[in-house]
């Protein structure tokens, strides 16, 4: 390896530029993150019985398995907040039903001097829900799904994150800590190299 001052020049241009594209990728990726968890915050602040949404859309995890096939014990689900007349028959919707939300298939609607009611099942499930779902519980209509993603985010949510979280950590103690090792030797062998001119 040279250490004319030249070399040194270029390898110290060359990390910093490293360093400064890390950087920029870093924001890239954590400021949408940033306005979508503040966003979301600002949302349960302001309104703490509906479920924050960003663009109006919504997930859940599924864990039951009352909609089987089609949504499986981990799936998440994503809904997007619909208006009266969007929600139809044969509709998968989520709705608050007390502190839980549950997301089933819209079987019949029925209407009533201008108000709507939604009559659902879940689609494993013998009988229909023994209560019909007023518009205003509903959380929205589903749109899509993400397979087995949910099962990852409840184990991410216990002591597996706290692990996860302390690893990463001490990896990136213990590579600061070489790199710091690495620089001081290198500085060594510069300040010789230097003497013996």
């Amino acid at each position: 390896m040279l250490y004319t001052e030249e070399a040194i020049k270029n390898r110290r241009n060359k990390a910093q530029l490293i360093r400064k594209t890390i950087s920029i990728i870093i924001y890239i990726l954590l400021t949408p993150l940033l306005v979508y968890n503040i966003s979301l915050i600002a949302q349960a602040v302001t309104n703490p019985n509906k479920t924050p949404s960003f663009l109006g859309i919504k997930t859940y995890t599924i864990i039951s398995g009352s909609m089987e096939p089609e949504l499986k014990i981990g799936d998440i689900v994503i809904v997007k907040e619909a208006g009266k007349d969007d929600i139809k028959e044969q509709d998968v919707i989520s709705y608050r039903h007390g502190q839980s939300v549950i997301t089933h298939r819209v079987i019949e609607i029925h209407e009533n001097e201008g108000n709507k009611t939604y009559k659902t099942k879940g689609d494993s499930n013998n009988i229909e829900d023994t209560e019909e779902i007023s518009y205003s519980s509903i959380e929205g209509r589903m749109i899509g799904r993400i397979p087995f993603l949910g099962k990852l985010s409840r184990l991410l949510q216990g002591k597996v994150t706290v692990v996860v979280i302390a690893l990463m950590a001490y990896v990136y103690f213990s590579h600061l800590s070489k790199m710091n090792r690495v620089k001081n030797r290198r500085k060594v062998k510069r300040l010789k190299y230097e003497e013996t001119k």
